[in-house]
């Protein structure tokens, strides 16, 4: 008998985390030098920049309607880049250890839509709330977004009354973190951007997971 410990990360585990690494990977690449191109060392500031939500540039396309590409591709992107190997790093460890089981219960496809959403949803909510020079940047909004989803399959789901404590508290231990770090470190409102993407995750979670049809067809 298998060991579901064992058993290989779905394909959208592996697709981003992948993804992360191979961005960072780049981008830290190019800032010790170990890629000879014209600019490598400044490629994690214009990364930023051409990756990161600006409430500012969302302010701007709010008020004139004008959505370009580009910009809208940000709120999928914002995700992939980060600002040092150490936080993509914790991203990727979070990413496949609550991914694997969140696409293990909803699928591969469905889990991509809920991180999509609810990781666009966490930057268009800073976009609102952030000052116009902000920036935001990085995974985290796609880890509590995975948070939400798996609490969201653990209480709804044919777990025992432990079980559904244990994914509460998790939630609930993030929840806390985040926003002790905030009191104590600063950084902004990208904490927002973090409770967004856990909510949309849960509701998400919900709204996608496997029986949507026979649901909609009973109602």
């Amino acid at each position: 008998m298998r060991n579901p410990v064992l058993n290989p990360l779905p394909w959208s585990v592996w697709l981003l985390t992948l993804a992360i690494a191979g961005v960072e990977l780049v981008l830290w690449a190019g800032a010790h030098g170990l890629v000879n191109w014209a600019g490598s060392p400044g490629w994690r500031a214009q990364a930023l920049a051409l990756a990161g939500i600006n409430p500012g540039l969302q302010g701007w396309m709010v008020e004139t309607g004008q959505t370009p590409l580009p910009h809208l591709a940000r709120y999928l992107g914002f995700g992939l880049v980060h600002q040092g190997p150490l936080q993509a790093a914790l991203v990727i460890v979070i990413t496949a250890a609550l991914g694997k089981v969140c696409a293990e219960g909803i699928g591969s496809l469905r889990l991509l839509l809920v991180l999509a959403f609810a990781q666009a949803a966490g930057g268009f909510a800073f976009g609102l709330a952030g000052s116009p020079d902000a920036w935001l940047i990085g995974g985290y909004p796609l880890i509590f977004a995975l948070a939400g989803c798996f609490a969201g399959q653990v209480w709804h789901g044919e777990s025992s009354a432990l079980s559904r404590r244990k994914a509460l508290g998790l939630v609930a231990v993030l929840i806390l973190g985040r926003l002790a770090l905030a009191a104590l470190v600063g950084g902004g409102m990208d904490w927002i951007a973090d409770l967004v993407a856990c909510l949309a995750g849960y509701a998400l979670g919900r709204v996608l997971r496997p029986g949507l049809r026979a649901r909609l067809r009973r109602a």
